[in-house]
């Protein structure tokens, strides 16, 4: 959110809206805060207690089940890499 692109985006709207541009953060803040909730909410390796999110002005946020998978993969690999490394010691 304090990226220079980001102060700029939220500079444009403030003058188009006519609103400051302090009440714009707010407004992206609190869409964001509530996709984390929402996502926070989802209960660890199910993906499908994660609801999709839709924000008209963001765009959707979802939880495809095959990426899911495939991190959730990539934990295991990792996982097994480091207890064979841990075990040669």
């Amino acid at each position: 959110m304090n990226s220079g692109d980001t102060r700029k985006i939220i500079k444009k709207i403030a003058e188009e809206e006519g609103i400051s541009e302090w009440a714009v953060r707010m407004i992206v803040m609190s869409e964001f805060e509530g996709v984390s909730r929402v996502i926070q909410s989802g209960i660890r390796d199910k993906p499908e207690t994660f609801k999709n999110i839709v924000l008209n002005a963001f765009g959707a946020f979802n939880v495809m089940p095959s990426a899911f998978n495939k991190f959730k993969k990539s934990k295991r690999i990792i996982r097994k890499r480091r207890i064979r490394h841990d075990s040669r010691k």
